[in-house]
């Protein structure tokens, strides 16, 4: 029973591995395209939705494999299979947190998604009405802040605008602030995200060069091997001494590996390429997800420029309008 559940652990690992390899494909597809499609933010939504499912029945299925694999139990006699299950629950671990890193990077997408924060749009000052609240307030005594103040308390009011109330000039300073700090997380947040990838792709580039080095090193001696007698010798298991067998046998020694030593640094080599392989796929992943940071701080600032480029075109009708008024009253 025992070894049937280790043999099926086996097995499934390689189809989940397969599948894992699959979902990378997908999201890293998703990433690059749906960005540059026209489709609907719902339409987007639905695709990432759908690989949020898949993603959390694989975690599901690799999970319930783990577990019945942790229950399992072998004698002190039973080294090998005590070693294999061992290495096994590894595997599927690391599996379950590769899954869970594609799981954080489809949520980031599905996460409801939140309009670009802008300063507070200057309104056109009406002469007459309350800025915030435009209720007419020509015989009414219109509350103000001078610019000192304005600059005291950290806010800004479009000159000339007055207030109807106290109330109302609390209530715009209110959300002068408010909208103040949002903008400020805002950019805040974006900053540390683009940090945050850079910092990723640093880590994983340097990954990336460490597996080549000793790759290289690997294929250096493989060609001293290949041309070495030494290269086709075996560890043979009557050759270690008594002590050393009796660790074998008792699992605290490694057994003889059965393999030449060629074919180790060969066995050795393809895995680290394997490595190589999967890093190029996170490197692929982190540089998307990056871009698409960059483009919302982008297009945070052009609306955030726009914003600003409004307040000063503003700004200057009160003056021309004062002095088109002027005119007017010299003519009469």
């Amino acid at each position: 029973m025992n070894y049937s559940i280790i043999q099926l652990a086996r097995e499934k690992l390689n189809k989940f591995e397969n599948d894992y390899r699959e979902l990378v494909k997908k999201v890293n597809l998703s990433l690059f395209t749906l960005a540059k499609t026209n489709l609907s933010a719902e339409e987007k939504r639905k695709t990432w939705d759908g690989l949020a499912e898949y993603t959390k029945h694989a975690i599901r299925k690799v999970e319930g494999i783990l577990e019945k694999l942790e229950g399992v139990r072998f004698s002190k006699d039973e080294v090998v299979l005590y070693e294999e299950k061992d290495k096994l629950i590894q595997k599927y671990h690391s599996l379950i947190k590769r899954l869970g890193e594609e799981k954080a990077t489809i949520s980031r997408q599905v996460e409801k998604r939140v309009m670009v924060v802008t300063p507070l749009r200057r309104k056109a000052v009406k002469s007459g009405y309350c800025y915030f609240c435009d209720i007419s307030i020509e015989a009414d005594f219109p509350y103000k802040l001078k610019v000192e103040e304005q600059n005291t308390l950290g806010i800004e009011i479009a000159e000339g605008a007055a207030f109807c109330s106290q109330e109302c000039l609390l209530n715009h300073c209110k959300e002068y602030k408010n909208r103040e700090k949002l903008r400020q997380a805002e950019e805040k947040k974006n900053k540390e995200k683009i940090a945050q990838d850079k910092k990723m792709i640093t880590e994983i580039q340097g990954q990336m060069a460490d597996l080549t080095e000793r790759i290289n090193r690997l294929e250096r001696r493989e060609r001293e091997l290949e041309l070495s007698p030494e290269g086709d010798q075996v560890e043979r298991p009557e050759n270690a001494g008594f002590f050393r067998r009796l660790g074998q046998k008792l699992g605290l020694v490694k057994k003889p590996n059965p393999l030449s030593k060629l074919e180790r640094v060969r066995k050795l080599k393809g895995e680290l390429n394997i490595q190589l392989e999967k890093k190029g796929e996170e490197l692929q992943k982190s540089l998307i997800l990056l871009s698409l940071d960059e483009q919302k701080e982008k297009e945070r600032k052009r609306l955030e420029e726009k914003v600003l480029l409004e307040k000063r075109k503003i700004a200057s009708k009160p003056k021309e309008n004062i002095a088109s008024e002027e005119e007017v009253f010299d003519e009469e």
